[in-house]
């Protein structure tokens, strides 16, 4: 550190933009997958009270990798 520096901080700032595919994304917890198809929002599937889910996971990729 140069001197009367007594700490150094290091920002780095991220930038928001639209997903797209090919894209890679990861949870917090190691699971990661690549975007492979964008629907419009009437084709995707529901909750009951009608609400659209954001994302749909492949039930395959969980249990090979234990990280629940």
């Amino acid at each position: 550190l140069p001197p009367g520096v007594i700490q150094m901080v290091k920002v780095y700032i991220a930038v928001k933009r639209k997903l797209s595919v090919g894209d890679k994304m990861a949870g917090r917890h190691g699971n990661k997958g690549v975007v492979s198809r964008i629907e419009p929002i009437e084709d995707m599937p529901y909750l009951d009270d009608g609400t659209p889910v954001d994302i749909v996971l492949n039930p395959l990729g969980v249990p090979s990798r234990m990280n629940v």
